[in-house]
């Protein structure tokens, strides 16, 4: 694996680009193999794993996950708008629900599920895990996969992110994994934004599957592009700006994480 030691750092110029889409002007390199990616303070920005899941996993992944109808109604940063009353009251005054306006869900194809438990305001197992569990159970293999590359790689991260998990105990986990959340998106070409909803100073495990060309996760700050491709595991840190570049086909993404306040689902 090579190690990418980065020099400038472009955050000011990067800062105005949230909302907006990504474009291939925007990097000036492109990393499609095994690469450790440091910031000029020493930070780990990313670590790229090529080739890590196997196919058999991933295909299945993407087959289980194809049915995913979620609308992306909370996501209105990524997907390019801003947060808008999601519809109108029987008055004709907006709603007080915020979010992606309903007029633009009209036309946005994007769909999304949510896997494991949520912190907030429940703290509880999530619907689609109900509904349909064998979204979850179905690729516990290759969870725990995503698990292992994720403590190999990374491991002061990794342990500073399942002692998060440990806090709240063994029923917030998936399988003892450092993970307690999937989020899936499907044919989603995110506006540059960061997740709100992951642990701070840890590691988002990002897997793309599916038939597709394109879809280069950009980091602006940085000035880089990844081209990750199925069977490919990018380990990450979401607060970075980030975004996908256009691309042609069926694509869904998965991201294993830990709820930014799992910690507290013991109290």
């Amino acid at each position: 694996m090579r190690t990418l030691l980065l020099k400038k750092d472009y955050k000011e110029a990067a800062t105005h680009l949230v909302g907006q889409f990504p474009d291939r002007s925007h990097a000036s390199l492109t990393i499609d193999s095994d690469a450790k990616i440091i910031a000029p303070d020493g930070k780990i920005s990313a670590v790229l794993l090529s080739n890590a899941i196997p196919p058999e996993l991933h295909k299945l992944a993407f087959e289980l996950w194809k049915p995913l109808d979620g609308l992306v109604s909370n996501r209105a940063t990524a997907v390019g708008t801003l947060s808008l009353p999601r519809s109108l009251n029987k008055d004709g005054t907006p709603s007080k629900r915020s979010g992606v306006n309903v007029h633009v869900l009209e036309v946005v194809e994007a769909r999304q599920g949510i896997l494991g438990f949520i912190d907030r305001p429940h703290r509880k197992k999530t619907t689609l895990t109900k509904r349909c569990p064998e979204m979850l159970d179905a690729n516990r293999r290759l969870i725990e996969i995503a698990n292992a590359l994720y403590a190999h790689n990374l491991p002061h991260l990794y342990a500073q992110q399942r002692a998060q998990l440990e806090k709240a105990g063994p029923s917030w986990r998936l399988w003892g994994t450092a993970f307690s959340t999937v989020y899936i998106a499907k044919n989603f070409r995110t506006a540059y934004h960061t997740d709100r909803g992951n642990l701070r100073g840890v590691m988002t495990a990002l897997m793309p599957t599916g038939h597709f060309t394109g879809a280069e996760l950009v980091l602006p700050r940085w000035r880089i592009a990844i081209a990750f491709k199925p069977g490919d595991l990018l380990l990450f840190d979401p607060q970075q700006l980030h975004g996908n570049l256009a691309f042609e086909g069926e694509r869904i993404s998965a991201a294993f994480y830990c709820a930014r306040y799992i910690a507290d689902c013991s109290k």
